[in-house]
């Protein structure tokens, strides 16, 4: 077990916190280290954040601490990535140069702390506490990250009800099922394709039964969507789940342009139709 540098007191699994304790874990290879929300809020690396929230879509300022000084120290592979998983299953797969920036004139990633005397507001009705990734994102880089975190800053890496980050390769390379033919050009759609399918659908659903989340079902096996709804249907329900089947139960939100672009849309098409030639047995 290692200790991640600052004021806030790592605890051991030998020295469990109390039961009703808000936790957050961070796993990198071997070292695991569990923080206490009370710890983090004393944590001297804590400061006052104000951001343009993209969940919550108002102006909010949070206690947060910088999530590279809250990962130094711990083996990270500056070509791997990170998850954020969430209480309800959410995994949203973060691309490490991004997490580890620390430039005022770049995006930043902080992990915000719900102070439980003052509550965050509700998403939805769903509490979003007690552990959040915020971004502070200068004008002059609203579009994208700078230099090798070439992405776009938008509501998909904006993870609330963090209880675990997990800190190893890419999902690429964890998941050999999910990877489209090596032999294909990478600026092509298919490659371009996949890149977006790890950001904007690997949260909830997994490929060839492989993957971290099954909030949703798997999109290749038995069968890939682009088989059975067809481009068309796909792209409405994509845009608007509920407007191709409404359910009041239905947990897939509404994926806008901003979050997926129309070019990005075709892009993932692509790879959905590549992969439905490409699936693993059905068990």
């Amino acid at each position: 077990m290692a200790c991640i540098g600052g004021a806030a007191h790592a605890q051991t699994q030998a020295d469990s916190p109390p039961k009703d304790a808000a936790i957050l874990t961070i796993t990198a290879g071997a070292q695991q280290t569990t923080f206490t929300r009370a710890a983090l809020l004393k944590d001297r690396r804590l400061v006052n954040v104000t951001v343009d929230d993209d969940n919550l879509k108002r102006r909010m300022t949070f206690k947060a601490i910088p999530l590279a000084a809250l990962l130094a120290g711990l083996p990270v592979a500056k070509d791997g990535s990170a998850t954020t998983a969430a209480s309800d299953g959410y995994v949203s797969h973060l691309p490490m140069p991004l997490l580890l920036a620390d430039r005022a004139d770049g995006p930043r990633a902080w992990l915000a702390v719900e102070n439980p005397a003052r509550p965050w507001p509700t998403l939805k009705g769903q509490d979003i506490g007690p552990f959040r990734l915020i971004w502070t994102v200068p004008k002059s880089s609203a579009g994208a990250a700078r230099g090798d975190a070439a992405v776009s800053i938008n509501e998909s890496l904006w993870t609330y009800a963090i209880v675990r980050i997990d800190v190893g390769a890419t999902a690429a390379q964890r998941f050999a099922a999910i990877r489209p033919a090596a032999a294909l050009p990478a600026d092509g759609p298919v490659v371009r394709g996949f890149a977006t399918f790890q950001r904007v659908c690997f949260s909830c659903h997994s490929m060839n039964r492989a993957g971290d989340a099954h909030l949703g079902p798997d999109l290749n096996v038995p069968y890939n969507p682009v088989e059975y709804l067809g481009d068309d249907k796909l792209t409405r329900l994509i845009r608007d789940p509920q407007s191709l089947r409404w359910w009041p139960a239905a947990k897939m939100s509404v994926i806008d342009e901003k979050t997926l672009s129309n070019s990005e849309l075709q892009d993932l098409l692509a790879y959905l139709h590549h992969m439905a030639g490409r699936k693993v047995n059905a068990p």
